[in-house]
């Protein structure tokens, strides 16, 4: 995890998923919620999301007490189609497997075993990622569904998964928020800088009667109890877990740089042994030679029959 992920996990923002959790998963703020799916999913007129259901209410005090509880907001409509949404700050390699994991359970939620399968509910998943994740796809929204791979026609619409990258969206300039959902976005990206000083929300958010709203929610979180413990808690598994890598990066180092010196010191050992052996071994060759002189072998042919050059033999005459 680099600073950037750290900083943003433990800031008060829209994009922390605590604080997302905090504003978007409680019943009392379900306006704000489905004003928020409604923008998404690009709703209007006989197809807005008129009430939502939570499958999962916010409970803070759930999420201390189990480390395996998820931030996530589940959510039904009057029509019984099912949401799950979520803010993600960090990526990992088995993030995919995870969203589609979580997708079949929503997916299959109400089912029982021995159920007809025209119960099953059209389910759509939502990532709100601060991240890039699919970095070859110009898109900041970006959906799937089953198609079919060469002829691209879809073989169902009940399970959507969308995914929206907050770092492709660089439309900063108030004055370019033409839709909703580019209202909203514009809010999850920058809110923090309006919710302790509403003298600077722009003109265009003014009549954004959800969008205040969820300003509102976020500026109350960061005195909320719970949510300020919550924090704390996970600063400190951060803080805890960025040392852990740091020492463990170390000491990894510094078991490199000693197997290191230690097999610098057994090649020197062996090139030694090699050069001494190479040294008993020439003057082997040495005694030979002048041997082979005393008894009259000519130059040429001791230097033939040795391997020795002439300045070689010559030193031994010296």
């Amino acid at each position: 995890m680099d600073s950037r992920e750290i900083r943003e996990l433990t800031t008060i923002s829209l994009r922390n998923d605590i604080i997302f959790k905090y504003v978007f998963g409680h019943e009392k703020n379900e306006k704000i919620l489905r004003s928020l799916l409604n923008a998404i999913l690009h709703l209007e007129g006989d197809q807005r999301i008129i009430s939502l259901t939570f499958l999962n209410p916010a409970n803070l005090k759930e999420y201390l007490d189990d480390k395996f509880s998820t931030l996530d907001v589940k959510a039904s409509d009057e029509t019984g189609k099912r949401y799950n949404i979520e803010m993600q700050v960090r990526t990992y390699r088995s993030y995919i497997a995870r969203v589609i994991y979580y997708h079949d359970r929503l997916f299959t939620g109400d089912i029982e075993e021995g159920g007809a399968y025209d119960n099953l509910m059209k389910s759509i998943s939502i990532s709100i990622l601060n991240f890039r994740l699919f970095r070859e796809e110009g898109d900041l929204h970006t959906i799937y569904r089953y198609a079919n791979i060469k002829s691209k026609r879809e073989l169902t619409d009940l399970k959507e998964l969308h995914f929206i990258e907050l770092p492709k969206f660089r439309k900063e300039k108030p004055r370019y928020l033409r839709t909703r959902f580019e209202k909203w976005l514009h809010v999850l990206k920058f809110g923090e800088h309006y919710a302790f000083d509403p003298g600077k929300v722009p003109e265009v958010l003014k009549n954004e009667e959800e969008i205040l709203m969820a300003m509102r929610e976020m500026k109350k979180a960061s005195s909320d109890r719970m949510v300020r413990e919550m924090m704390e808690v996970r600063e400190k598994a951060l803080l805890d877990e960025a040392t852990l890598r740091i020492e463990g990066e170390r000491e990894a180092m510094e078991r490199g740089m000693a197997q290191g010196m230690a097999q610098g010191m057994a090649q020197g050992i062996k090139q030694g042994r090699e050069e001494g052996r190479e040294e008993g071994r020439m003057e082997q060759v040495c005694e030979i030679a002048l041997r082979m002189r005393k008894q009259g072998f000519d130059s040429r042919t001791i230097a033939d029959l040795t391997g020795l050059s002439a300045d070689e033999l010559e030193k031994l005459s010296s």
